[in-house]
């Protein structure tokens, strides 16, 4: 059943897209996206300077860093944005936002909204979801997958 670990230890989790599940501090899963895993596994190694990564070293440095681990956001203002990679997320208060060429994409559960020019986000209180692993693994070049509706 999702949600409910299986004997290998894994737990099935559903997310709007890859991105969204980046943010929250997951990985692609080695069983059914092997190769989008392994990429990942494969940036992380070359980010970081491993050269043997394993994913149980990769998961124990996300599950670190997951807000929902107890990690701390970082606060942002309007003009850090544009140093972060596609796919970051942040926060303002309750609203989530995934970058994306150059704009902001307001989050939902059903999808993303109208893109917003960074400076739409000025003296917002602003909060990093993303957690730094996964920064530097986007900043490797590794691409997620998008819901439609963020747009080609």
């Amino acid at each position: 059943a999702p949600g409910q670990p299986d004997k290998a230890g894994w737990t099935e989790l559903c997310f709007l897209d890859e991105a969204t599940a980046l943010a929250a501090g997951h990985r692609p899963c080695f069983y059914c996206r092997r190769e989008r895993a392994t990429d990942f596994l494969h940036r992380f190694g070359i980010a970081f300077g491993i050269e043997q990564p394993r994913a149980p070293m990769l998961d124990k440095r996300l599950h670190k860093e997951r807000l929902a681990s107890g990690g701390k956001p970082p606060a942002l203002d309007a003009q850090d944005l544009a140093a972060l990679p596609d796919a970051a997320m942040v926060a303002d208060g309750g609203r989530a936002y995934a970058l994306r060429d150059g704009a902001a994409l307001p989050w939902s559960f059903a999808g993303y909204g109208e893109r917003l020019g960074f400076s739409a986000l000025q003296g917002r209180p602003l909060r990093l979801l993303t957690p730094p692993t996964t920064l530097a693994v986007l900043r490797g070049g590794y691409e997620p997958a998008w819901h439609p509706s963020a747009g080609a």
